[in-house]
């Protein structure tokens, strides 16, 4: 039970943060813009911030995505698989995805 509890934390914190780091970006962003007068927050509209929010929620998404799956790729570069490593009965069947496997007719 900790342990489903633990994913679902995991999985709710990772949503929440998908969703307020553009948000903190956006702030940041319109400080920085305003300090240095170079915007006058009255002139964006309702439609322009939330414009600018959806653009950089997809930004980070995409990010994210990307970074985790460079990550995925350094793993598996990195650790040696397993099942070759370990040998057993299920070197000898054909595993999902490993490709056309040859067929023997008896």
């Amino acid at each position: 039970m900790s342990d489903r509890l633990l994913r679902r934390t995991e999985l709710v914190v990772g949503g929440l943060l998908l969703l307020l780091v553009p948000a903190l970006i956006l702030v940041a962003t319109l400080s920085v813009l305003l300090v240095a007068e170079g915007l006058v927050l009255g002139e964006l509209s309702l439609l322009e911030l939330v414009e600018l929010y959806v653009i950089e929620l997809l930004l980070v998404a995409a990010i994210a995505y990307a970074l985790y799956r460079l990550l995925g790729r350094s793993i598996r570069r990195v650790v040696p698989d397993l099942t070759a490593v370990e040998g057993g009965a299920d070197d000898a069947e054909p595993r999902v995805g490993d490709g056309p496997a040859e067929r023997t007719h008896e």
